[in-house]
Protein backbone atom coordinates (compact mmCIF):
# COMPACT_ATOMS: atom_id res chain seq x y z
CA UNK A 1 0.00 0.00 0.00
CA UNK A 2 1.01 3.36 -0.46
CA UNK A 3 2.17 5.55 2.26
CA UNK A 4 -1.31 7.68 2.30
CA UNK A 5 -2.84 4.63 3.19
CA UNK A 6 -4.98 4.20 -0.05
CA UNK A 7 -4.84 1.50 -2.76
CA UNK A 8 -6.65 0.23 -5.69
CA UNK A 9 -7.52 -3.58 -6.36
CA UNK A 10 -9.25 -5.19 -9.38
CA UNK A 11 -11.25 -7.90 -8.77
CA UNK A 12 -12.76 -10.37 -12.08
CA UNK A 13 -16.57 -10.65 -10.32
CA UNK A 14 -19.30 -9.45 -7.81
CA UNK A 15 -18.70 -12.26 -5.65
CA UNK A 16 -15.06 -11.50 -5.02
CA UNK A 17 -16.09 -8.20 -4.94
CA UNK A 18 -18.68 -8.50 -2.60
CA UNK A 19 -16.69 -10.70 -0.28
CA UNK A 20 -13.84 -7.61 0.22
CA UNK A 21 -16.77 -5.39 0.80
CA UNK A 22 -17.90 -7.91 3.64
CA UNK A 23 -14.59 -8.34 5.36
CA UNK A 24 -13.49 -4.67 5.11
CA UNK A 25 -16.55 -4.16 7.18
CA UNK A 26 -16.25 -6.57 9.40
CA UNK A 27 -12.56 -6.27 10.27
CA UNK A 28 -11.40 -3.00 9.66
CA UNK A 29 -14.72 -0.50 9.63
CA UNK A 30 -13.31 1.54 12.64
CA UNK A 31 -10.24 1.94 9.94
CA UNK A 32 -11.59 3.04 6.38
CA UNK A 33 -11.90 6.88 5.40
CA UNK A 34 -13.78 5.93 2.82
CA UNK A 35 -13.95 2.91 -0.28
CA UNK A 36 -15.22 3.38 -3.60
CA UNK A 37 -16.59 0.27 -5.93
CA UNK A 38 -16.50 0.69 -9.54
CA UNK A 39 -18.03 -1.71 -12.68
CA UNK A 40 -15.89 -1.72 -15.27
CA UNK A 41 -17.06 -3.94 -18.31
CA UNK A 42 -14.85 -6.60 -17.52
CA UNK A 43 -13.82 -5.80 -13.92
CA UNK A 44 -14.20 -4.26 -10.53
CA UNK A 45 -12.04 -2.14 -9.02
CA UNK A 46 -11.79 -1.11 -5.65
CA UNK A 47 -10.63 1.75 -3.57
CA UNK A 48 -9.58 1.63 -0.03
CA UNK A 49 -8.40 4.64 1.92
CA UNK A 50 -7.46 3.74 4.84
CA UNK A 51 -7.08 6.31 8.52
CA UNK A 52 -3.94 7.09 8.64
CA UNK A 53 -4.11 5.82 12.17
CA UNK A 54 -4.31 2.40 11.04
CA UNK A 55 -1.47 0.18 12.08
CA UNK A 56 1.32 -1.47 9.37
CA UNK A 57 0.31 -4.51 10.84
CA UNK A 58 -3.36 -4.12 9.84
CA UNK A 59 -2.35 -2.26 6.81
CA UNK A 60 -0.31 -5.70 5.87
CA UNK A 61 -2.94 -7.79 6.28
CA UNK A 62 -5.58 -6.09 4.16
CA UNK A 63 -3.25 -6.20 1.60
CA UNK A 64 -2.49 -9.51 1.80
CA UNK A 65 -5.74 -10.68 1.90
CA UNK A 66 -6.84 -8.61 -1.27
CA UNK A 67 -3.55 -9.90 -3.04
CA UNK A 68 -5.42 -13.08 -2.96
CA UNK A 69 -8.96 -12.02 -4.33
CA UNK A 70 -7.56 -10.04 -7.14
CA UNK A 71 -5.02 -8.35 -8.26
CA UNK A 72 -3.15 -4.17 -7.71
CA UNK A 73 -4.19 -2.25 -9.94
CA UNK A 74 -3.44 1.19 -12.04
CA UNK A 75 -6.72 2.56 -12.79
CA UNK A 76 -6.85 4.67 -16.04
CA UNK A 77 -6.39 8.53 -16.24
CA UNK A 78 -9.77 8.75 -16.79
CA UNK A 79 -10.77 6.62 -13.43
CA UNK A 80 -7.98 8.52 -11.96
CA UNK A 81 -9.81 11.81 -12.39
CA UNK A 82 -13.18 10.16 -11.24
CA UNK A 83 -11.69 9.36 -8.04
CA UNK A 84 -9.64 12.44 -7.77
CA UNK A 85 -13.20 14.12 -8.46
CA UNK A 86 -14.81 12.34 -6.01
CA UNK A 87 -12.32 12.68 -3.43
CA UNK A 88 -12.74 16.41 -3.97
CA UNK A 89 -16.43 16.01 -2.95
CA UNK A 90 -18.25 15.33 -6.00
CA UNK A 91 -21.33 13.46 -6.04
CA UNK A 92 -21.52 10.25 -7.58
CA UNK A 93 -23.72 10.81 -10.07
CA UNK A 94 -21.52 14.37 -11.65
CA UNK A 95 -18.65 12.01 -11.72
CA UNK A 96 -20.14 9.36 -13.76
CA UNK A 97 -22.17 11.43 -16.44
CA UNK A 98 -18.98 13.75 -16.83
CA UNK A 99 -16.11 10.61 -16.78
CA UNK A 100 -19.05 7.51 -17.92
CA UNK A 101 -17.90 4.97 -15.26
CA UNK A 102 -20.50 3.38 -13.25
CA UNK A 103 -20.06 3.64 -9.50
CA UNK A 104 -21.71 1.33 -7.52
CA UNK A 105 -20.73 2.50 -3.81
CA UNK A 106 -18.92 5.39 -2.47
CA UNK A 107 -18.45 6.03 0.93
CA UNK A 108 -18.83 2.77 3.51
CA UNK A 109 -20.39 0.89 1.31
CA UNK A 110 -22.95 -2.20 2.11
CA UNK A 111 -22.64 -5.66 0.24
CA UNK A 112 -26.20 -4.63 -0.85
CA UNK A 113 -25.39 -2.04 -2.99
CA UNK A 114 -23.20 -4.05 -5.12
CA UNK A 115 -26.19 -6.77 -4.59
CA UNK A 116 -28.52 -4.49 -6.36
CA UNK A 117 -26.47 -3.37 -8.86
CA UNK A 118 -26.29 -6.97 -10.06
CA UNK A 119 -29.76 -7.87 -9.71
CA UNK A 120 -30.35 -4.83 -11.76
CA UNK A 121 -28.17 -5.98 -15.38
CA UNK A 122 -28.42 -9.55 -14.73
CA UNK A 123 -32.20 -8.35 -15.28
CA UNK A 124 -31.63 -6.19 -17.95
CA UNK A 125 -29.52 -7.91 -19.42
CA UNK A 126 -31.72 -11.70 -19.44
CA UNK A 127 -28.68 -13.29 -18.49
CA UNK A 128 -25.34 -13.24 -16.03
CA UNK A 129 -22.39 -11.99 -17.45
CA UNK A 130 -19.11 -13.39 -16.25
CA UNK A 131 -18.18 -10.29 -14.08
CA UNK A 132 -21.38 -9.77 -12.67
CA UNK A 133 -20.77 -13.91 -10.96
Amino acid sequence: MKTNKECIYSFSNASFTLRVIQHLRNKYQSHLESVVVINLIDRWLVKICLKNSTSNYLENNLQAFLSEMGVSSQPSATIIHALASLEGGESPTVVMNRYQVVIVAHGQPETEEIEIFRDQIVDRLGYCPQNMT
